[in-house]
């Protein structure tokens, strides 16, 4: 898949700026910058939510997670109910329970509302719900943003295994430069609706070109060397 001159206006304010950048298969491209950098307006437009001008090439189905997993699950729905919904009822008894658990969480839970679950465990199901939509490309969004610091590694860990267990393609979005670099393959950076850089992980982190992408690394001092 190829974004190729995207751009997003809200009114007279341009949000994306003519980004072009290349999503390959199997791979996760980690976009990162600060809040009211572009990357969620980005992420919209490559998941049909917002109008753009431009062209996104080779669009697989695209599912996308949310920031706040409380507000994006259905709170009169149980888990089980939430995650079969893109599902045929003849399929669902099967796929709930495997798609439950390809995020690790058991069956059991399948019975439950999104009120008695965790937060981690909400988002779990997010992940879930987006991956029994078969994508071929997940775009997640700051999806560790609102989970508690000793729960956002385990969820990182998990999109760092369906990765490797899915082949799962994956626009990966976050603000932190240290949770991008933990789960991206290749990281784009945005500043004021552009990508300023992009290239393999390593090199972004190990060998930043632009004076933005050194501040964000000055930003997470543990990331150098």
């Amino acid at each position: 898949m190829r974004i190729e001159r995207l751009t997003v206006r809200y009114g007279g304010f341009t949000a994306v700026d003519d980004v072009t950048l290349d999503l390959p298969d199997g791979h996760v491209v980690g976009l990162v910058g600060e809040s009211g950098s572009g990357k969620s307006s980005l992420a919209r437009a490559v998941s049909g939510l917002v109008p753009y001008t431009g062209r996104v090439v080779g669009a697989p189905r695209v599912q996308m997670v949310f920031q706040d997993p409380y507000a994006s699950l259905d709170p009169r729905m149980t888990v089980g109910e939430t995650v079969g919904e893109g599902i045929a009822k003849r399929r669902r008894a099967t796929e709930v329970p495997r798609l439950l658990g390809l995020v690790h969480l058991p069956a059991e839970l399948a019975g439950r509302y999104p009120r008695e679950l965790s937060g981690g465990q909400r988002q779990r199901v997010a992940i879930a719900r987006a991956l029994g939509g078969d994508p071929g490309l997940l775009v997640a969004d700051e999806i560790t943003g609102s989970l508690d610091v000793s729960v956002q590694g385990a969820v990182l860990n998990l999109v760092r295994g369906l990765r490797d267990e899915l082949g799962l393609s994956m626009l990966f979005i976050s603000h932190n430069l240290a949770v991008v670099r933990y789960v991206a393959d290749t990281i784009a950076v945005m500043h004021h609706g552009r990508v300023v850089e992009h290239g393999p992980a390593e090199q972004v982190v190990g060998e930043p070109a632009h004076d933005y992408t050194r501040a964000l690394l000055e930003a997470v001092p543990r990331l150098r060397g």
